[in-house]
């Protein structure tokens, strides 16, 4: 099925008005952190369970997602009824995947593993971006659906370079945009963000994630969100099939 390629895009990665004075990019940074929970909140994270529906070509897939910070995410899917999983590590990554009728395990394809990457950070795209060894520049202002943002210019330490777009008023990060290639097709992955949310302690997570991909459109609605709950490492193991 079409869609469960897209969903390897998707399910995991990964922007009112302007003040009257100029902002600088350390006090746009700052007042992100700030919306997203704040630093020592940020930095206390260690894991994360998530847990939502994802939406592709008219099919719902509830979806769950357990993620070490920097380390290791598992994504699990059901459809039709039978359990689905993907596991991304900084460098490897395996799938069980038997809607596609294969009954093995497999090692996820290195170009789909990197698109992933990014969702092994839950801190958050534009937090301690020297620790990260990203590199952001402030474009200026624009316009997004009739709201002011800031366009931020951000380059990772791999060199892959893409855009991330606050809302000028909460500092939520309300749309990014990134050259991918899948497959031997290139395109422009755009993801936008909204009905921001915070959990119980603070921390503050887009409730709709939406992206254009190749191939469709998926929606993911998050409708629970964990932080530092136990995490056995066994999860994020690769199983032996018998």
């Amino acid at each position: 099925m079409r869609y469960l390629k897209v969903f390897s895009l998707a399910a995991g990665m990964v922007i009112g008005s302007f003040s009257l004075h100029a902002q600088t990019l350390t006090e746009i940074l700052d007042k992100y952190t700030a919306a997203m929970g704040g630093t020592d909140k940020l930095k206390a994270i260690k894991t994360q369970y998530t847990e939502g529906e994802m939406e592709a070509q008219g099919v719902k897939v509830p979806i769950r997602k357990w993620v070490k910070q920097g380390e290791a995410m598992r994504v699990e899917f059901e459809v039709q009824n039978r359990k689905n999983i993907q596991v991304v590590r900084k460098d490897s990554g395996w799938q069980y995947m038997p809607i596609t009728a294969n009954p093995n395990v497999e090692v996820i394809e290195p170009n789909v593993r990197k698109l992933m990457q990014p969702q092994l950070d839950v801190t958050g795209e534009l937090f301690d971006i020297t620790g990260k060894g990203k590199k952001v520049e402030l474009v200026g202002k624009d316009t997004l659906a009739g709201a002011s943002v800031y366009k931020l210019k951000v380059t990772t330490a791999e060199g892959i370079t893409g855009f991330a777009y606050l809302d000028a008023n909460t500092f939520y990060l309300v749309k990014a945009t990134n050259d991918i290639e899948n497959q031997g097709h290139k395109a422009e992955l755009v993801t936008n963000l909204s009905d921001y949310r915070k959990t119980v302690d603070g921390y503050a997570y887009p409730g709709l994630t939406e992206q254009a991909l190749i191939g469709g459109n998926v929606k993911i609605r998050t409708n629970k969100v964990e932080v530092n709950p136990p995490m056995a490492d066994s999860l994020f193991e690769k199983p032996v099939l018998k």
